[in-house]
């Protein structure tokens, strides 16, 4: 498919003539003189040059490891492409996250570091005027990548005095997951533990690490500061959510060992992170 056929997404637009000129002002205004004769009809009309975007899209999520596409072309003020004799030197392309110049020339690919991107593309034409397009909300991310919401739940199987309890307690969960995949957020939170005799406010953390979509970690209840259960869990990225679990057997002062096991969900709520345009 041929980039005229393509959505526009940035257009820059500059008035050129093809003989060369000193003026600031584009276009260039062409007035009588003081003796009133009309403008030297030898003179060429001034060119209204734009300079179209068609890729990246904005916003537009592209992952890592994968080529961005980069495509631009002058056209005249009909959205004609102009001759690229026009342009000295090619299009020019960088990222507003530094480094060196991503690509020179009409099209391409690159590959970026993971992160969000403005990416620029710059036509300096043969009279020394310049056109300069921007495409913001470039996202380079992990397919993980994004702000996740949940519940975290946990069920106690404990003998008290004979007697069999099984109290649980469920709260919310959060993960905030960097365009690395790998730099993750957790935010915990507060339950109820309903142990028949008292309940229980409880808090709890969350801690992990991890690699290629999956990772584990621990969960720790704080129990009132006199009792902290502690567990090691394990969990991975399925399905646009965030699945985890975990069980072990734990001590509770004055009562024994008991047996608690629990679970995360957390469904994706945006592919965006909070910096998004």
């Amino acid at each position: 498919m041929g980039l005229a056929a393509r959505r526009i997404a940035v257009v820059a637009t500059l008035a050129v003539v093809s003989t060369a000129c000193t003026s600031d002002e584009w276009p260039i205004e062409e007035d009588e003189d003081e003796s009133g004769d009309e403008p030297n009809p030898g003179e060429p009309d001034p060119v209204v040059a734009q300079l179209v975007v068609f890729e990246p899209q904005s916003p537009s999520v592209h992952g890592l490891g994968t080529a961005v596409p980069l495509a631009a072309e002058l056209h005249d003020v009909l959205g004609l492409p102009l001759d690229p004799a026009l342009i000295d030197g090619g299009i020019v392309w960088t990222s507003d996250a530094g480094g060196p110049t991503l690509w020179v020339g009409d099209e391409g690919e690159v590959e970026l570091e993971p992160g969000l991107h403005q990416i620029s593309a710059t036509a300096r034409l043969a009279d020394g005027s310049r056109l300069v397009a921007s495409v913001g909300g470039v996202y380079v991310q992990s397919y993980w990548t994004g702000t996740y919401e949940g519940t975290a739940d946990l069920a106690i199987a404990v003998m008290f005095q004979g007697i069999p309890l099984a109290p649980h307690c469920t709260g919310p969960i959060a993960l905030r997951v960097d365009y690395d995949g790998e730099t993750i957020e957790f935010t915990g939170g507060t339950c109820s533990l309903n142990a028949v005799i008292t309940t229980f406010d409880v808090a709890y953390t969350i801690e992990g690490t991890f690699a290629n979509g999956a990772g584990h970690g621990t969960i720790d209840y704080d129990l009132g500061g006199f009792i902290s259960l502690s567990f090691d869990w394990q969990g991975a990225f399925v399905e646009d959510a965030f699945r985890g679990s975990f069980e072990g057997t734990v001590p509770i002062p004055l009562v024994g060992d008991a047996d608690g096991k629990g679970s995360f969900v957390a469904p994706l709520k945006s592919r965006f992170l909070e910096d998004a345009p």
